[in-house]
């Protein structure tokens, strides 16, 4: 049952042609995992893909197994060996790409303050990293120039920089061009020029972590 995860490997495939490779029934209702994946499952605080296979939209999770299993929401025929045609929603891939992008890249955008994430909600319209202080020099949450950094980020999205992934056995690595890597299952965009109106909307500190909420959008 061996499942290739090209959801991990191009961000920008939305439709592919596969066999299944498994199949079954639990709780959820029937399920199939195809052998070339690009659907993700919720997970790493990204929401899971909109899909359809053979036209037919399915529910996308994490099954028990590990493998990447698909809910078809009315039935879907098939029979053995069958190629079945999978999509993914380009607008929601790009926009929960650009909104996990922009997570990673407010993280690096805070260091300099004395702030380090280490955890990230990349959700459309509750989209927030929470960071802990690097040591007892970190600034005030009340004294963040939030101003500042956005419009700083703003020009340093204009510049772009590339964006890799790659593994290391079996850890996924995530790495901006000029930032330092950062373990990560999600998909990202390519370059950060790609995200547009990255907007700080806030930031509270609470019980010694510091919550920045963020938005951001994919650039055509």
């Amino acid at each position: 049952m061996t499942q290739q995860p090209r959801y991990l490997e191009d961000t920008y495939c939305f439709s592919i042609e596969s066999e299944v490779v498994a199949r079954g029934s639990d709780e959820h209702g029937e399920w199939i995992a195809l052998k070339d994946n690009i659907f993700h499952p919720q997970g790493g605080g990204q929401p899971a893909d909109i899909g359809w296979v053979n036209d037919i939209a399915v529910k996308v999770r994490r099954h028990a197994s590990g493998l990447v299993a698909l809910y078809p929401v009315q039935a879907l025929e098939f029979v053995e060996n069958e190629v079945l045609r999978a999509k993914v929603s380009p607008a929601e891939r790009l926009r929960n790409s650009a909104l996990h992008t922009a997570g990673h890249f407010l993280n690096f955008a805070l260091y300099p303050y004395g702030w380090k994430g280490i955890a990230g909600h990349h959700f459309p319209g509750e989209s927030r990293v929470e960071f802990s202080p690097i040591g007892p020099d970190a600034l005030a949450v009340d004294a963040l120039p939030l101003r500042e950094i956005e419009e700083e980020m703003a020009a340093r999205l204009r510049d772009g920089a590339e964006v890799k992934a790659w593994r290391e056995g079996e850890t996924r690595i995530t790495l901006i061009e000029n930032t330092e890597p950062i373990l990560c299952g999600g998909t990202h965009l390519a370059n950060i020029n790609q995200i547009a109106d990255l907007t700080i909307k806030s930031a509270k500190f609470k019980k010694g972590t510091l919550r920045v909420s963020y938005d951001a959008a994919y650039r055509d």
